[in-house]
């Protein structure tokens, strides 16, 4: 059968290279193995026939191994047949560390046989990534992301337009590549927002964007926050309010700049600016203060 599966992996690696890049470039083996891997792994759930025949084989037979037994107990034969003994061979050389004396005797089958195999082998497989693929730091973190609880649950979501849940195909087309570390744009391209920033090649660039009105709608409901929060307490606070912030004046120009918020009278009558910065959750904090 090692010929059927392949041929069938072949036909649905092309088919998920042409959903997500159209036949362009950047569908590698990394890719493949990504979009393979089971949802809770990371993956989208498209299992290779290859890979999961060398387990489900063997699940299927040791789980209905009472059953054989009924059927041919008055055939002389008992226990499993060559074909088991060699397909649990193969698959002890793939999961060495895995103790399969269970699987030697139908007393001690586990009650979820293909579950469990499943399990040990992309378990394994996800371990061996890094090293395999030679990721690199970006890529390491986002496979790290992908395995977070509820990380892949857009793929179960059923699409309800009267719900929001839906998105059209390039919005689907985009996060599969970005989700497959796959390039969304060259890397000198300009950002068509803010006009600014050098777009990179991943996209990350959008997530904080300062002229996108999502980032700039976070800034202000958190601005708008903190101003309530002193008004309710009685604090005198201003919003907006031009002061002399960070502004050398032999520049010849204005020194009065902006404060998000202006709190009045705070420590020893003094005056306290507050300034509030969104930072991308892709970058660290060490450089702030």
């Amino acid at each position: 059968m090692e010929e059927a599966a392949l041929f069938f992996d072949k036909g649905l690696r092309g088919s998920i290279e042409n959903i997500v890049v159209c036949g362009g470039p950047f569908f590698g083996d990394l890719q493949w193995r990504l979009a393979s891997l089971p949802i809770r792994f990371g993956g989208l759930g498209l299992y290779s026939a290859k890979l999961v025949s060398s387990y489900a084989f063997v699940a299927s037979r040791a789980q209905s191994w009472v059953l054989q037994d009924h059927i041919l107990r008055d055939s002389g034969i008992c226990g499993m047949d060559d074909d088991y003994v060699s397909a649990l061979a193969c698959l002890r050389d793939t999961i060495p560390s895995f103790d399969f004396s269970g699987f030697t005797n139908k007393d001690t089958v586990p009650s979820k046989a293909q579950q469990t195999l499943a399990n040990v082998l992309f378990s394994e497989m996800v371990k061996d990534m890094e090293v395999h693929f030679d990721m690199t730091m970006r890529q390491k973190a986002v496979f790290e992301c992908l395995r977070a609880p509820h990380a892949q649950d857009f793929l179960l979501a059923i699409p309800i337009d009267g719900l929001g849940q839906h998105m059209s195909p390039v919005e689907y087309r985009t996060i599969l590549k970005y989700r497959l570390m796959i390039p969304l744009f060259p890397v000198d391209a300009i950002c068509p927002v803010c006009r600014k920033a050098c777009l990179d090649s991943f996209g990350e660039h959008a997530v904080h964007c300062k002229e996108l009105m999502g980032f700039k709608y976070r800034h202000d409901m958190v601005r708008d926050v903190l101003f309530d929060i002193c008004r309710r307490a009685r604090i005198s606070a201003k919003k907006e309010a031009p002061v002399n912030f960070l502004t050398d004046p032999s520049d010849g120009r204005s020194t009065l700049r902006p404060a998000d918020v202006l709190v009045f009278g705070w420590v020893g009558g003094k005056h306290a600016c507050v300034d509030l910065t969104g930072v991308s959750p892709l970058v660290g904090l060490s450089g702030m203060c």
